[in-house]
C-alpha cells in the first residue's frame, strides 16, 4: 500500500476499509518472527505521541498506520500530501471481524469488559478473550502481567490476531511490551490496536450517526454526549494539534527551499 510521511508517521494513503479487512484477514494467517502492529491514530493519539516517546515508537515502527482522525486527512491536504480518505478503526474492526467469523479464524481479544468478551466469543467460537482488572496507565506491573498472559495464550494456541480493546496509552504500552518479548513458538500474529472499536460494533457504546461520521465530527458527538470526560481532551489537550500542523508546514517548506 502507498504511504505518505506525515507528523513523523507513514500513513496509508490509498485504500479502502474493505480492502484492508481482506488484506488483514489474509496477513493474519502468516506466521512471522516479528510483531506486525496496526495503529489507527487520531488527533488525540498524535498529541499523546508528542508527550510519550514509548508510545510514539510503537506508531513509528508499526506495520500499518491508518488515518483514523478526519483532521489528519484535512491537514494532509493543507500540507500538500493528501491522504485520500479517513480509515476509522471502528469501521475496520466491523469489516475484519465479519470476515474472520465467517472464515472461523482464531483470534485473541484483550477486552475491556466481561460483557464484551461474552458477545465476541458468542459470535466467534474461535475467539478467546483476556479481560484485565481495572488498572492505571502507569501500572507497569499490570502491563507486564497482561503481556505475559497474552504470550502464554499464544504459546498454548496460535491466533491470527491479537486485538487490544483498551485505552490508547494502555494499548501502546502492551504493544511495546510484546515487541520487547520473545515471539510465541508458533510465530507472531497481527497486533491490532483498535481501542473501543469492538464496543461500537457490539453496541455497548453508541457511535455517532453516519452523517456525523461522514463530515468528520464524531469528536463533537462524543463531546456533547460526555462533556465531563471529553471536554479537556478535545478543547484543551488536543489544541496542541494546531502547532503540530504549523511545525509540519514549516518543516516541509524548509525542505523544499
Amino acid at each position: 500500500m502507498r504511504t505518505t510521511h506525515l507528523f513523523g508517521l507513514n500513513f496509508v494513503v490509498d485504500t479502502t476499509i474493505a480492502e484492508l479487512a481482506e488484506d488483514l484477514e489474509r496477513e493474519g494467517q502468516a506466521r512471522v518472527s516479528e510483531w506486525r502492529v496496526v495503529v489507527t491514530p487520531n488527533v488525540d493519539h498524535l498529541v499523546r505521541y508528542d508527550k510519550s516517546p514509548e508510545q510514539r515508537r510503537v506508531a513509528e515502527t508499526a506495520y500499518m498506520v491508518l488515518p483514523d482522525g478526519a483532521p489528519i486527512v484535512w491537514a494532509s491536504r493543507i500540507l500538500k500530501v493528501p491522504i485520500e480518505r479517513r480509515l476509522a478503526g471502528s469501521d475496520l474492526f466491523a469489516a475484519w471481524w465479519n470476515r474472520v467469523v465467517a472464515a472461523e479464524r482464531p483470534v485473541l481479544v484483550i477486552a475491556s469488559t466481561e460483557q464484551l468478551a461474552r458477545q465476541l466469543m458468542t459470535e466467534n467460537p474461535h475467539c478467546r478473550c483476556i479481560v484485565p482488572a481495572m488498572f492505571g496507565d502507569d501500572d507497569s506491573a499490570h502491563i507486564a502481567s497482561i503481556v505475559d498472559e497474552v504470550l502464554a495464550e499464544l504459546n498454548s494456541e496460535a491466533a491470527d490476531a491479537v486485538v487490544v480493546g483498551l485505552s490508547t496509552t494502555k494499548s501502546h504500552l502492551i504493544a511495546a511490551g510484546l515487541a520487547a518479548s520473545a515471539a510465541p513458538h508458533s510465530g507472531t500474529p497481527l497486533l491490532l490496536l483498535l481501542g473501543a472499536s469492538a464496543e461500537f460494533y457490539t453496541g455497548l457504546q453508541r457511535r455517532a450517526p453516519k452523517l456525523v461520521q461522514r463530515v468528520g465530527l464524531e469528536w463533537l458527538y462524543r463531546l456533547v454526549r460526555d462533556p465531563r470526560r471529553m471536554a479537556k481532551r478535545y478543547l484543551v489537550d488536543d489544541m496542541a494539534f494546531f502547532p503540530m500542523v504549523w511545525r509540519e508546514w514549516r518543516r516541509r517548506r524548509a525542505t523544499i527551499n
